[in-house]
């Protein structure tokens, strides 16, 4: 309505301009074009945000529209896509030739992650650029600079490949703020090489996933080539050698850190634990997603008033189904739990770690089966801001018809799976208390005529993904879900 009767009048006045085609705003993008068709109603316009485009078409529609954009500074957006093939030299090139543009961030996720198109223009105005879902090899970074001279702030990943050995890079007097993530193992040689050409650093954030530079390495590159540097956050993990002491190696490293540049110049305080094969450290500043692993016996820290309660107070997100079938130190408790990954039966041990899930929003179940009911309300009624709950119930089972018993009304997305629901069973879904605020709703079905069921009897519905195995054997869907708005 407003795209249609408002917008095409008040477009000129129009300042910043945001649109979203995610599960709260399905198909925003499309109504918007199907009512505007250029940009260059928008003469003032000055930050475009555009999330999860799903579309390359319409991704080719935004990036082509943003020349008419003669004031446009900020530019974000997020593309998602299976099975696309993306011009991403064009796609960069019209970036960096936006006349006015000084801030960019970007996300490029598709099926397998890509090598980033290093710009081919010159952007004479870009000072800040976030590049996710691509990585750079290290021989591009230079001209990535040369084609941004003007550049502040930078986010991106490194990968190392094999024809990286002429890696150079020229001084960058301009960058002041650095976010990089390097992806393999890559000679710590280039990462000195990196860091020694951009002296007027002040924030450094380096996440290492197969390297690690211990405390002195750090102290003699932030001592020799960053005298500005004031932030800085260290990610770093590597294998352990298991033919040495693990507890010797992670002595090691943490002392490396208690020297007085860290501890008394600068306070810079860090953390490192032993993981399986692997040896993890991280600033005190830096969360750490910990989750996928197992609880660590070897825990050290240079800050002095720190213990493992803190340690385990910023884990928020448990991947590992497994994870509290761990043995886990005395008096631990987990307060923050965002994300939570489970199998039933629960370990009797998460009732006593985990006092409450008040912060929990996405609680993902699976294997599940209807004996595990009053363990399954136990656990809803711990976590009353859920926001996102998806059930896996076993795949030989018939249809768990407990699903239907619960309460907890304060659930807006729920993806049902490894189940296809027939229309009486649809009916009695809608009838659940755990279906009354559902917004967003994903459900494998045996039939079209279900659809009508859901629609008509979930009121608070704003997006339906459904399969339909009917279809899915007579080969019309070659899609997981189609959807239903």
């Amino acid at each position: 309505m407003i795209c249609q009767q408002h917008l095409p009048f008040i477009a000129n006045q129009v300042i910043n301009l945001s649109l979203f085609d995610d599960d709260n705003t399905p198909k925003q993008i499309d109504l918007f074009f199907s009512y505007i068709q250029s940009f260059s109603q928008f003469t003032y316009l000055r930050t475009l945000s555009l999330a999860t485009i799903c579309s390359y078409e319409i991704l080719i529609k935004v990036i082509h529209e943003c020349q008419y954009l003669s004031n446009h500074n900020y530019f974000l957006f997020y593309f998602s896509c299976q099975n696309c093939q993306i011009d991403f030299q064009f796609i960069i090139d019209t970036i960096w030739s936006l006349p006015k543009l000084i801030y960019c961030r970007f996300g490029l996720h598709i099926d397998e992650q890509q090598i980033f198109c290093t710009p081919t223009k010159i952007s004479s105005t870009l000072k800040c650029a976030h590049m996710c879902g691509y990585t750079l090899k290290w021989n591009q970074i230079n001209q990535l600079f040369e084609c941004t001279p003007c550049l502040e702030r930078l986010s991106i990943s490194i990968t190392s490949t094999d024809d990286d050995d002429d890696y150079r890079l020229f001084p960058v007097l301009t960058l002041i703020d650095l976010k990089v993530n390097i992806c393999h193992r890559s000679n710590p040689l280039k990462i000195i090489t990196l860091l020694q050409n951009i002296p007027n650093l002040r924030c450094l954030n380096v996440d290492l996933l197969s390297n690690l530079l211990n405390g002195h390495q750090w102290e003699q590159i932030i001592r020799n080539y960053l005298p500005k540097l004031k932030v800085l956050r260290l990610s770093m993990r590597n294998i352990l050698s298991l033919n040495e002491n693990i507890e010797e190696q992670v002595d090691e490293l943490i002392n490396s850190f208690r020297s007085s540049f860290w501890i008394d110049e600068h306070k810079w305080f860090v953390r490192c634990f032993s993981s399986q094969t692997f040896i993890n450290l991280y600033s005190l500043s830096e969360r750490c997603y910990y989750g996928h692993e197992k609880p660590s016996d070897l825990w050290r820290s240079t800050y002095p008033h720190d213990n493992q309660q803190n340690f385990y107070n910023d884990l928020n997100i448990i991947y590992d189904h497994t994870f509290f079938d761990q043995s886990f130190p005395t008096n631990i408790y987990l307060y923050k739990i965002k994300f939570l990954f489970i199998k039933f039966p629960i370990n009797n041990q998460f009732w006593s770690i985990v006092s409450n899930l008040k912060e929990l929003s996405t609680l993902i179940i699976s294997s599940y089966r209807d004996t595990f009911q009053t363990e399954f309300q136990r656990l809803l009624n711990r976590a009353p801001h859920l926001n996102y709950l998806c059930i896996c119930q076993e795949k030989s089972l018939p249809l768990q018809k407990s699903l239907f018993n619960y309460t907890n009304t304060s659930i807006p997305r729920l993806p049902l799976e490894n189940y296809y629901l027939n229309e009486e069973e649809c009916i009695e879904l809608t009838q659940s208390p755990l279906i009354i605020q559902c917004q967003v709703l994903s459900i494998q079905v045996k039939s079209r005529q279900s659809i009508i069921i859901l629609v008509k009897n979930m009121n608070n519905l704003r997006r339906l993904d459904i399969q339909c195995e009917n279809e899915l054997h007579d080969g019309k869907t070659s899609n997981k879900y189609d959807l239903v708005v």
